[in-house]
């Protein structure tokens, strides 16, 4: 058991030293790093969907303004697209000689509102359009694009111009006002309707479609609106930088809070292991005055405070141990040494020796007694 309990403080003593300091220090660092990651991630989740929701609802707020209650001041003369207006274009408008437009004064009233839209609001890039022959084909109507100097015509819809790439969420918004997803589309009704960031040849966008009605509420065709992806890049870059400021300064002042607080916790223990080795090596006087330097609170005591009453009586009644002990030491001491010389003097009276020169002393004795020796 003895040799078993050596070898383990051996080996503790043998370890590397870390002191407690460190340990709450990289203990904590590690639980708030943890904490922080969790808060971040769950936070810019959270913004990115509070982001994507004001995306939606100004998408929603602009396509609603341009196909039912107007986009306009109530003193301008071109309020909404005009449902009878487009179906007339639709039906009786042909693409003029420049193959991109046409000269009909329907078209460029729509236009006119459309370009109005990208005024109000320059994220938004507005067209309409109409279902077409086949099962997966629109057909563009007019475009905000025809409103320019000198527009780039492979980047704006075309007057009648086919279209058959992704066009399901466009259909889609023929019956109502949907959101283009990553999967297809979402119904602005739905509460979990998210948009999607998506790309094409053109670009980056996040688009919605709603259905342009006449005056007997028949869907004659449907409002487009694409939102560059940019806006949505700045949000999320707005919020990142946010983050980033606000959770590095917070993180350095706990890291500072918890460099201070845990010095003035393990101060009184830094304290209590000087003494302790102190008054180890036998240095009484110079552990107790370590003690003494700890200046504990005695108006509200603590653990601590209670550990250095107790040690300071531990401390007091090994001392009066070792006294009594030293005390019984050099007793015993004394009584081994005179048992040692005993044993000595026994040693040397019961030698061969010694018994031969007792045997000539008495014979020496003997005839010292007789007359004339």
């Amino acid at each position: 058991m003895t040799e078993q309990l050596g070898a383990t403080l051996t080996r503790k003593t043998q370890s590397k030293f870390v002191s407690l300091q460190t340990k709450l220090i990289l203990g904590f660092t590690l639980i708030f790093t943890v904490v922080f990651a969790s808060t971040y991630y769950w936070f810019y989740d959270f913004s990115q969907k509070e982001a994507m929701d004001q995306i939606k609802e100004g998408l929603y707020d602009t396509i609603i303004g341009a196909t039912e209650t107007g986009i306009l001041d109530d003193g301008d003369s071109v309020q909404i697209i005009d449902g009878d207006e487009m179906e007339g274009l639709i039906n009786e408008g042909q693409v003029g000689e420049d193959g991109v437009t046409t000269s009909d004064p329907r078209y460029w009233n729509q236009v006119e509102v459309l370009c109005e839209i990208r005024r109000l609001e320059p994220r938004a890039s507005p067209y309409t359009y109409i279902k077409g022959d086949g099962p997966d084909e629109i057909i563009f109507i007019g475009s905000w694009g025809a409103c320019l100097p000198d527009p780039n015509w492979d980047e704006f819809a075309k007057f009648r111009e086919s279209y058959n790439v992704n066009v399901g969420p466009n259909l889609a918004g023929l019956d109502e006002v949907v959101f283009q997803t990553e999967t297809g589309w979402c119904a602005y009704a739905d509460e979990n309707c998210i948009p999607h960031i998506y790309q094409d040849d053109f670009g980056s966008w996040v688009s919605a479609f709603a259905p342009i009605r006449n005056s007997n509420r028949q869907t004659v065709g449907a409002l487009g609106i694409d939102f560059t992806s940019t806006y949505v890049n700045e949000v999320r870059a707005q919020i990142l930088r946010s983050i980033y400021i606000a959770f590095s300064v917070t993180y350095l002042i706990l890291l500072a809070l918890i460099y201070f607080v845990s010095q003035f916790f393990t101060r009184p223990l830094i304290g209590f292991t000087r003494a302790i080795e102190q008054i180890g090596d036998g240095n009484y006087e110079v552990g107790l005055k370590y003690l003494g330097e700890l200046n504990l609170s005695e108006d509200f005591p603590d653990e601590i405070e209670t550990m250095d009453r107790v040690f300071r009586g531990m401390v007091s009644k090994i001392y009066q141990r070792e006294q009594v002990l030293r005390k019984q030491v050099e007793e015993l001491k004394i009584v081994i040494d005179e048992s040692k010389r005993s044993k000595q003097v026994n040693e040397i009276v019961e030698s061969e020796f010694f018994q031969e020169l007792k045997e000539k002393a008495r014979k020496i004795r003997s005839q010292q007694k007789k007359p004339g020796v």
